[in-house]
């Protein structure tokens, strides 16, 4: 049969009988008003290809390209067509940051609300923070939901997306939301992502599915289709420079395999762009999301605080009579395994924080701290009542001591205050210098070096549960004790340096 080749671009048979991805593609162009990149197009086309008994041929779709190729521009043609055209009953939006689901739901609603012919098939749209969706007459939506493990439950849908997979670190999320699909005999569950690191098991276990089924089709799982945009896997930096700065032959600066990995090379992404990146950018960084290769960790040792900063605030632990009036803090692990509680006090001038305790279990927190209170009256005691530990407030108030609970923008102005009294911005003055100082612990030295940030929007951030690769809680716990200490303690005084305090 003589196919279509031109929009596919790689001379195969398909026909609008074959593929509903031509009728995809028209919608695009004819009715949003959007032209398809070339590599969306054949995409859509080879995703939507159909079995003879009319159903698509592919139920999971899996697709991994590098960073800003068009993604969610694409997700927002592919549901729409499926909810204008197909009249699917449900479209289910996930990501593991709800915001980013919400982002190509968001652009598709100002599509249609732009488009008179679209706009009045609407019936609802609900634009509440956490419940977003757009519902048509006759019945189709596209609801947001949480990649969670409660995600989707009780729902049943037609089209699932599944963007940035290789945020799943368990199994919790795929299995709640992609079982929406059981009872849907044509349903499609499609999922997003560039590459990620061997914590993404969920990602590398479909990549290897995928690749598997490309040397050996006869063994295949037929209803998976896999595609992919990466460079080779050996592909590393070759030139034995320092990070970030590579010389012109090195295989990281190579063309050829930015285009493998950007099909929008040459469309809505520059060489300049990619040069840039790869001047800037921690290898792993950049491997993962410019040429999307799996690296062993994504998270590169002392990516917030620098070792060299951190390192340089050693100082022998002072006089505890020097330090009054000290503030605790409580921080658990999720998996609440240990327990940490940090202390802060003045040094001179400066801040002082340490880890006071760090042991497993939580049971030994509150009488711990009901022994300390009686002997140091700390001026807080503080306790992130969102975080592992609030659940030890009712206990730890029930022994006699007072908990101070800051607010979530409490939390992040914390973080970004011990950050601040550490590293040294970039138009700081030549007088600049640090105003924190820290005995050198090693269960708080390897918090720092293993920490990351969650970003909370608007420049905000706090440490990171979920991203980090180390036990954080001791972090957690003396960057809470240093906010209790400036927010309750009053006026800096000037104290002696002696020895340790516990």
């Amino acid at each position: 049969m003589q196919g279509r080749p031109g929009p596919c671009g790689c001379g195969c048979a398909l026909t609008p009988a074959t593929s509903l991805g031509f009728s995809a593609v028209d919608f695009a162009r004819d009715v949003l008003g959007i032209e398809p990149l070339p590599w969306q197009r054949w995409l859509l086309i080879h995703a939507l290809e159909l079995r003879p008994d009319g159903r698509f041929r592919y139920r999971t779709v899996l697709i991994l390209v590098a960073r800003q190729n068009g993604k969610t521009s694409l997700v927002e043609i592919k549901n729409l067509w499926k909810m204008y055209v197909l009249q699917v009953p449900l479209v289910i939006g996930t990501a593991q940051q709800l915001d980013k689901a919400e982002e190509s739901w968001n652009k598709a609603v100002e599509i249609v609300e732009s488009i008179p012919e679209l706009k009045a098939e609407i019936k609802h749209i609900d634009k509440t923070n956490g419940k977003k969706a757009l519902s048509l007459v006759g019945g189709p939506r596209w609801k947001i939901e949480t990649a969670s493990r409660r995600g989707g439950r009780g729902l049943s849908g037609d089209d699932v997306n599944l963007d940035e997979l290789r945020e799943h670190q368990h199994w919790d999320a795929w299995g709640a939301v992609t079982k929406t699909t059981m009872a849907r005999p044509n349903a499609q569950v499609w999922a997003f992502s560039n590459a990620g690191d061997d914590r993404s098991v969920v990602l590398n276990d479909l990549q290897a599915k995928g690749r598997a089924a490309a040397g050996n089709p006869d063994a295949a799982d037929l209803t998976l289709g896999f595609f992919e945009w990466s460079a080779p896997d050996e592909v590393a930096c070759t030139c034995g420079r320092p990070e970030g700065v590579h010389a012109v032959d090195c295989a990281l600066a190579d063309r050829r395999y930015w285009a493998m990995a950007n099909p929008s090379l040459g469309y809505t992404i520059t060489e300049e762009a990619l040069a840039s990146a790869l001047a800037t950018d921690p290898d792993p960084v950049y491997r993962t999301e410019c040429l999307c290769q799996r690296v062993p960790d994504l998270q590169p040792d002392w990516a917030v605080i620098g070792e060299r900063a951190w390192s340089v605030l050693v100082t022998d632990p002072p006089d505890p009579a020097g330090l009054k009036p000290v503030a605790f803090a409580v921080d658990v692990n999720p998996e609440r395994s240990h327990a940490a509680v940090g202390v802060a006090g003045r040094l001179g001038g400066l801040l002082y924080v340490e880890v006071a305790a760090y042991e497993r279990g939580t049971d030994w927190v509150p009488a711990w701290l009901t022994e300390r209170s009686g002997a140091w009256g700390p001026c807080a005691v503080v306790v992130d009542r969102n975080g592992p530990a609030g659940s030890l407030i009712a206990d730890i108030e029930a022994a006699g001591v007072t908990v101070r609970t800051p607010s979530g923008n409490e939390v992040a102005q914390a973080c970004g205050a011990l950050y601040d009294a550490v590293v040294r911005p970039p138009d700081a003055p030549e007088d600049w210098a640090p105003r924190l100082r820290h005995p050198g612990q090693e269960e708080l030295d390897d918090a720092v070096r293993r920490a990351a940030r969650k970003d909370l929007g608007d420049g905000a951030w706090k440490w990171a549960r979920t991203t980090s690769t180390a036990d954080i809680s001791p972090l957690v716990a003396v960057t809470l004790a240093a906010w209790g200490q400036v927010k309750f303690a009053g006026p800096a005084a000037d104290y002696d340096v002696a020895e340790s305090i516990y």
